[in-house]
């Protein structure tokens, strides 16, 4: 006898790198759903190869690579995301060798692509078969997706193929993704604006830029964005995303006070803060990581971005010169 298309299919576990783990109770219908919204917004043929080095213990790797490439029939070559971190040029040898068309991971991914492969190895590299570039599972840098699209063009690679993407355990894995062939749509808006202000297109002298997911409806997931008294906010102001939908989780495995902090009647809550333009989702920051310091909202991205452009070549030698300095007083 089949299983209830309701009762649990397996368990996945989120938020053990910042708090107690929780058991995300997924349903065959809710796999089902998700893997069929996928394939629909990828438009995903028996002919597609999809190149996956992401491990089997995470929902992109699990649900998105090894599950969805097994109910569409297509073929799936699968790497060690060990042998992928020793030697990120083998993701794209591997996408080069046998065609992949759909492929993807983390930001970070396509950032070590950036900085360790070199410039010969490009000249050997076929990219063009590379049709979906999906980015997600952590904040998408606006930075990393203009650079790495400007760099890997002259290996083939197109940055209409470039798919940042938003989703989460709560929903299996995937919620949103732009249209086949748009290319990322990247937004500028102030660093400095006022708590709960409208994200502007107007910027200043030090603009952040933000890569988008649509916010559209397919295959009846919906999102929106809510203020703190829980009413649906207009676009381009900050607050509270939450989804409803098929893919949705009913709740934590044996976690009633977590649960109860998830839903919102039909609802889910996401953890994150984001906007909507012109019908595109901005994540912004995660509720529990915005920093509130002397009534302006901090969003731990800029400062990592702050952080990241030091020139921490120019640095080291001047502390070698304090220190120095400091021996020759005593």
């Amino acid at each position: 006898m089949p299983p209830r298309v309701k009762e649990p299919a397996l368990l996945q576990y989120t938020s053990g790198s910042t708090g107690a783990p929780k058991g995300v109770t997924l349903s065959h219908a809710n796999l089902l759903a998700n893997i069929r919204a996928m394939a629909e917004a990828l438009e995903v043929r028996g002919d597609d190869v999809f190149v996956s080095w992401l491990p089997l213990y995470h929902d992109m790797g699990l649900i998105g690579a090894w599950l969805g490439s097994l109910y569409q029939a297509a073929p799936l070559v699968l790497m060690s995301p060990l042998a992928f971190l020793a030697r990120p040029a083998r993701w794209l040898r591997a996408i080069h060798q046998y065609r992949g068309t759909i492929s993807g991971g983390p930001n970070f991914a396509y950032e070590l692509l950036l900085r360790h492969i070199r410039d010969e190895e490009l000249k050997t590299l076929d990219l063009s078969s590379w049709r979906v570039a999906f980015n997600g599972a952590e904040p998408v840098s606006a930075a990393t997706v203009e650079r790495f699209s400007e760099r890997f063009a002259s290996a083939g690679f197109r940055r209409e193929a470039m798919m940042p993407v938003y989703g989460l355990a709560e929903n299996c894995v995937g919620l949103a993704c732009p249209p086949l062939g748009r290319g990322p749509v990247i937004d500028r808006i102030e660093r400095e604006a006022a708590p709960g202000a409208a994200p502007s297109a107007r910027v200043r002298r030090t603009p952040r830029r933000c890569a988008s997911s649509p916010a559209a409806n397919r295959s009846n997931h919906d999102i929106r964005i809510i203020d703190a008294a829980g009413f649906e906010l207009p676009e381009r102001r900050e607050g509270r995303l939450q989804f409803r939908g098929p893919s949705a989780s009913p709740g934590y495995w044996r976690n009633d006070a977590a649960t109860r902090q998830l839903l919102a009647g039909d609802w889910r809550e996401t953890g994150d803060l984001g906007y909507v333009a012109e019908g595109d989702l901005y994540i912004t920051a995660r509720v529990k990581d915005l920093i509130i310091r002397g009534g302006r909202n901090i969003h731990p991205a800029d400062i990592e971005d702050s952080v990241g452009a030091l020139d921490w070549r120019a640095a080291r030698p001047r502390g070698r010169l304090r220190r120095h300095q400091c021996r020759h007083r005593q």
